[in-house]
């Protein structure tokens, strides 16, 4: 996978290798099957980049860890990964999205582009630097 750094740059924001966290959270893995063809993935960048600003304007407790895309193996894969204090923190994040109108729009774009989507949340363990 590669790290969309253009998007996250442009949103200040370091990615997986610059996160760092004082406290214990979860993580939300996000991973999205895009339909097949060449300019899909591109196309979803556009969009979540698009967004991105509004929705972190809206929600300023939730941090987005990585964007992710597969180039190789398995194709038009795209991995976002966002921490969250708590389950119930996560889902304020979903009720505070939903105040972005920017977000809301790039996630209708994204859904075109979507043959399926899943979330798990995942708990760090005790050794590992993203506890």
């Amino acid at each position: 996978f590669n790290e969309a750094k253009a998007v996250l740059d442009a949103n200040s924001l370091p990615g997986a290798d610059g996160h760092r966290t004082d406290s214990k959270g979860i993580y939300e893995f996000r991973q999205y099957q895009l339909r097949l063809g060449y300019p899909t993935v591109p196309n979803f960048l556009k969009f979540y980049g698009a967004g991105l600003p509004s929705k972190l304007a809206a929600d300023k407790r939730a941090q987005l860890v990585t964007l992710l895309y597969s180039d190789l193996g398995p194709l038009n894969i795209v991995i976002e990964i966002w921490r969250h204090d708590s389950p119930s923190a996560m889902m304020d994040s979903r009720v505070a999205s939903r105040e972005a109108t920017e977000w809301k729009t790039a996630i209708g774009n994204i859904a075109d582009l979507a043959h399926s989507f899943q979330n798990t949340i995942l708990i760090p363990q005790s050794f590992s630097p993203w506890q």
